[in-house]
């Protein structure tokens, strides 16, 4: 019971995209991915235009003979220092999730363990991990890897006598 091809799949294998022989749960996956991403970027559109209206808003504009250098009586500083931490940090915040969320969208990433492992493939962990398991490990290294694998293990003889005190 093979069901027949959507006209996106179709599509994409016309292309020659990689995506077209994906599986679904990979497909839906990345989905997820772009929905977060574009959720982010129009979260930032609109914190965007709200800072713009109320910048504009609290703009200072005199009027034919009152001078520009004084602000006018009823401005309050404090309720305009509360508006603009409260702008910037929703700015800070939006743009930031959508660098994250783009990030992770561009590696291939939908959680921290995946993070995690995608991080330590691209910064060569694995080939730097096997190189340090191949050195020779020095006497007390080893002894501190074999009291920690101890005491792990259940076998807390503390009565035993160290290298050093030999």
């Amino acid at each position: 019971m093979s069901a027949e091809p959507s006209q996106f799949n179709k599509l994409l294998t016309k292309y020659d995209f990689k995506l077209a022989s994906a599986s679904e749960e990979y497909r839906n996956r990345r989905k997820r991915q772009m929905m977060l991403f574009m959720g982010s970027a129009a979260i930032t559109i609109f914190t965007s235009r709200l800072a713009y209206k109320s910048t504009i808003t609290r703009q200072y504009v005199p009027s034919l003979f009152q001078g520009n250098h004084a602000p006018p009586l009823s401005y309050n500083f404090t309720s305009d220092a509360a508006v603009a931490v409260g702008t910037g940090t929703l700015l800070c915040g939006s743009v930031s999730s959508m660098v994250i969320f783009g990030t992770c969208w561009i590696i291939d990433v939908s959680n921290f363990q995946e993070f995690g492992w995608k991080m330590k493939s691209l910064m060569g962990g694995y080939e730097k991990q096997k190189e340090l398991a191949k050195l020779p490990m020095d006497e007390e290294s080893a002894f501190l890897q074999d009291s920690l694998n101890d005491i792990l293990d259940g076998k807390y003889d503390f009565d035993e006598t160290t290298p050093a005190e030999k």
